[in-house]
């Protein structure tokens, strides 16, 4: 019996992957205009941001219901929701410990009040999740439908969430490459955006949910904010290069065993 990621990839023609790249380059442009917007001094500019992040979310959902894909086609299906929930806990581990817990013991666990961490969550999980939905959910599945193996889809879609970071980053000046100094760390922050989609990837692939991406990337992100906003005895980039670290092994290992196990004709994509 075919895994449920098979089942739904089979289903994407070209047009779905033309419209899965068109879908990029629209939220590339969306993103860029509204961040470019609140450097001009818009009002509202934070508003202005979850609007044009949510507008291809929208577009996408109206598209796979147009075309009788059903919402399952993106990921967002009840089917193993506990087992997804789980696995995106589970995979959280790393962050929960480098950002929240090693921190807790060494300044005290009273650094935030319940209020900020529940309101911090809320703000990450809404920047994280249409990233996850689009990216992870739609336009990466929909890459297959260009390629003879699917695995090779999976980098292109890792390299496309990757580039789609670097135009509001250069506009909020937390990226620069105008000169060595800056240019490698910039191009190690692009880097790290790749291996995090690749581990990413992983998780939505074993199944086919979007649920424990959103999970695992609302608390990597959240988890950073915490190191570089309470005392800890490391910082922000000591922080990134071992969950890279363990999100690239983590994401070998996954790929493998499920490439492992379709090689033996057991495509049922479960550990």
């Amino acid at each position: 019996m075919e895994s449920r990621f098979r089942q739904e990839v089979s289903k994407f023609g070209k047009k779905d992957g033309i419209l899965a790249l068109c879908m990029f380059l629209l939220s590339v442009i969306l993103t860029t205009a509204s961040v470019a917007a609140g450097n001009r001094g818009l009002p509202n500019s934070f508003v202005l941001v979850h609007i044009a992040n949510y507008i291809p979310i929208i577009i996408i959902v109206l598209i796979v219901l147009r075309n009788k894909q059903g919402l399952a086609s993106i990921g967002l299906h009840k089917e193993k929701l506990w087992p997804a929930i789980r696995l995106g806990l589970l995979c959280s581990l790393v962050p929960i410990v480098l950002g929240g817990i090693i921190p807790g013991l060494y300044a005290g666990f009273n650094q935030l009040a319940f209020g900020a961490i529940v309101s911090g969550l809320g703000i990450t999980l809404l920047f994280a999740a249409w990233e996850d939905i689009l990216y992870a959910g739609f336009i990466t599945p929909r890459l297959h439908s260009f390629v003879k193996s699917g695995w090779f889809a999976i980098p292109v879609g890792a390299f496309l969430f990757a580039i789609m970071h670097i135009p509001t980053w250069l506009l909020m000046e937390r990226l620069y490459f105008g000169s060595w100094n800056y240019a490698w760390l910039s191009s190690l922050q692009v880097l790290r955006w790749f291996i995090a989609f690749l581990f990413y990837f992983a998780i939505f692939k074993k199944y086919y949910s979007i649920v424990p991406v959103i999970i695992v990337h609302t608390i990597n992100n959240f988890m950073m904010t915490l190191v570089g906003n309470v005392p800890a005895p490391f910082g922000i980039n000591d922080f990134w290069v071992i969950v890279s670290g363990v999100q690239l092994l983590a994401a070998s290992a996954l790929f493998w065993h499920m490439y492992r196990k379709e090689k033996r004709g057991d495509c049922s994509g479960e550990l």
